[in-house]
């Protein structure tokens, strides 16, 4: 399933164990991350999968206030989904390491990967 909402580029792939997201875009506000989170948390609610990859292909990050608000809603809204976000670009990692800490703390169901391979294995482990 596709969808293209704002500049947003948002796909699905529905593999045995989790759901793959991939989003795109050059740049992202509070608006489109709660547009594109929402989506996806609900279609892993739809699926009753509570295992996500979400792969951020978006070079920048949004301001500090609207990036941990954005978080506490996701948070909020994920109904113990354990995601691993899958980021390509160097540029935003330090940002969203801070988030990482801030959503989940140690022991949460976020992590923060470089590649696909270590963000399928910490998804797939056995205690999730």
């Amino acid at each position: 399933m596709d969808t293209l909402t704002r500049n947003l580029g948002l796909s699905y792939s529905i593999r045995p164990d989790y759901i793959h997201a991939r989003i795109t875009a050059r740049h992202v506000d509070r608006s489109t991350a709660m547009t594109y989170l929402s989506e996806v948390i609900s279609k892993c609610a739809d699926r009753r999968c509570h295992r996500l990859l979400l792969e951020r292909d978006i070079p920048t990050m949004m301001l500090d206030d609207e990036l941990f608000q954005t978080m506490d809603e996701v948070v909020a809204m994920d109904s113990g989904t354990r995601i691993a976000f899958l980021n390509p670009h160097t540029t935003v990692e330090e940002g969203l390491q801070h988030i990482e800490l801030y959503g989940a703390g140690p022991d949460g169901n976020y992590r923060c990967f470089r590649t696909r391979e270590e963000a399928e294995q910490w998804l797939l482990e056995e205690e999730a």
